[in-house]
């Protein structure tokens, strides 16, 4: 018998939890979609203080929540060849219409523990699929071995402190559906309303 070496997925290994995110009546799923008070996958430290105010009810970020418009495409928007950065800019502030795979209906902050076991302040979404690429994120979403992640596309002030970039969050545009997160938490396997095994 030849040796044989395997990899697979052992994020919820040693939980109890199951792969299945809970679907409300009107087809939403709740996740985490990102998060402040916490370092992302290249060291950024993203702050919470002046980026709470994006959550109040009078931004131009919660207006568009409110309306029922912030949908979420299917991978960041990527520079093209010979593009500008004003372009790119602004093609960073426009969703795609082509490339639309979820609904953000409700967008909240909410104290979570991170992966440290530090508190961080986690932005909670509840996620309907819709648009070109909704069938793609719905397969995801309902498959309990595959992993779901969203990044948000934002603008920032970046400030260097000892020697760590410190990112305040200024204009946010939407939480995009990725391969990987730039929050560790901003993914289905961490998600607090992920299923459970029923217990014998």
């Amino acid at each position: 018998m030849k040796n044989s070496v395997r990899f697979a997925c052992t994020s919820l290994q040693g939980t109890n939890k199951v792969g299945i995110l809970p679907v409300d009546e009107n087809g939403y799923r709740t996740m985490i979609v990102g998060a402040l008070n916490m370092f992302n996958s290249a060291g950024e430290l993203y702050v919470a203080q002046e980026a709470k105010e994006l959550f109040d009810q009078s931004s131009a970020f919660m207006r568009r929540v409110n309306r029922g418009v912030l949908k979420a495409e299917y991978g960041h928007p990527k520079p093209q060849p010979g593009m500008t950065d004003r372009a790119f800019a602004a093609r960073v502030m426009n969703i795609d219409e082509d490339r639309v795979c979820a609904h953000h209906k409700t967008l909240w902050l909410e104290d979570y523990k991170g992966p440290d076991g530090k508190s961080v302040l986690a932005i909670m979404s509840k996620v309907r699929d819709t648009g070109p690429y909704g069938a793609t994120l719905a397969r995801s979403l309902e498959n309990k071995d595959e992993n779901v992640c969203f990044s948000i596309r934002a603008f920032t002030d970046d400030r260097m402190i000892g020697g760590v970039n410190h990112r305040t969050l200024r204009q946010i545009i939407t939480f995009d559906y990725v391969n990987e997160p730039g929050m560790a938490i901003a993914e289905k396997y961490k998600s607090p309303a992920l299923e459970h095994f029923l217990d014998p």
